[in-house]
């Protein structure tokens, strides 16, 4: 889970990270030397780097290469992720609720006493509410869902408690560079492949591997580190993007009929002789999606003596 793997990151790197809890980056200035960077607390300190990793509203973004909507792609679907109590009695199970236009899953996972809540639905347009309102979110998530049955009533019910609750847009991030001078984006600043893809940790942590490892072994050159990280990665980036744009169309199917249809597949899918081929070939493509960026070994041996920079991230 979530809160999981970033609890497992920051344990592992808190003795040597110096980690800023409760501000943001206010303004960026640079020079030849390094970068001033201004914090909203109103403190000031200089960098040799700047890496924006802040998500798919990167406020690093919006500073380094301007509005966010010159980047961002909408799907035409939103998602919501909240944690609640587990009362269908899920054990490393999932069930899924399906409507025109809608997705309602709720799963556990081993070891989880509470459940994960999922909602998925159509959305054309963009919501016009601020993203980082929750009052307001959670108003969205109620709107789209009224007057839905099964457990749906329920588990909104769960919404206004949750001290966890995301929703936001499905949307990719296209740029043509994800560097600007001694700023550079990471993850799903640079090139979010939406929660549709089932990649956006995946990528945003072997990205953080590749730079760092191209930083290195370009002795601390960002121009030369950069530009060698963006050309490593963004093949495997578009494949993963290209995947969410097909498959966030089959998690909010718009009719009964296909609804029906492929619930009847499913139903009929074990009796079938080619259960095992078709399984594989599912398989294989989120494989390969997830192994699209090739892994190096870099040598940080002969980096090692150089003067490592200093980075706000």
């Amino acid at each position: 889970m979530r809160g999981e793997l970033a609890r497992i990151l920051y344990e592992r790197t808190r003795e040597d990270v110096e980690y800023v809890f409760g501000d943001s980056i206010a303004a960026l200035a640079e020079d030849a030397d390094g970068v001033t960077v201004t914090f909203e607390s109103g403190t000031v300190r200089r960098f040799d780097l700047v890496v924006g990793a802040d998500g798919l509203h990167s406020h690093t973004r919006r500073l380094a290469f301007g509005p966010e909507e010159r980047f961002k792609r909408h799907l035409g679907a939103y998602i919501s992720i909240f944690t609640a109590p587990n009362h269908l009695g899920l054990d490393r199970w999932e069930t899924y609720h399906a409507l025109p236009g809608k997705l309602v899953c709720v799963y556990s996972s081993a070891g989880e006493t509470d459940a994960k809540n999922l909602f998925v639905f159509s959305s054309p347009e963009e919501l016009t509410h601020d993203h980082r309102d929750p009052a307001a979110q959670k108003r969205a998530l109620t709107d789209a869902f009224a007057g839905d049955g099964w457990e749906i009533p329920r588990l909104l019910g769960h919404a206004a408690d949750a001290d966890d609750f995301y929703l936001d847009s499905m949307s990719l991030v296209k740029m043509d560079r994800w560097s600007n001078g001694r700023v550079v984006l990471l993850g799903d600043a640079a090139h979010c492949s939406s929660p549709a893809s089932g990649q956006g940790t995946g990528l945003a942590l072997v990205g953080a591997y590749v730079l760092a490892g191209e930083l290195a072994r370009a002795g601390g050159d960002h121009t030369v580190a950069f530009a060698r990280y963006e050309q490593h990665m963004r093949p495997g980036v578009e494949q993963n993007q290209k995947m969410a744009e097909g498959f966030v169309k089959e998690m909010v199917v718009g009719s009964k009929w296909k609804i029906a249809l492929r619930m009847f597949m499913v139903r009929m899918l074990p009796k079938t002789p080619w259960k095992n081929l078709i399984a594989k070939k599912i398989r294989d493509d989120i494989q390969a999606a997830a192994n699209a960026v090739p892994i190096e070994d870099y040598d940080t041996g002969a980096a090692a003596s150089t003067a490592r920079p200093t980075v706000a991230a």
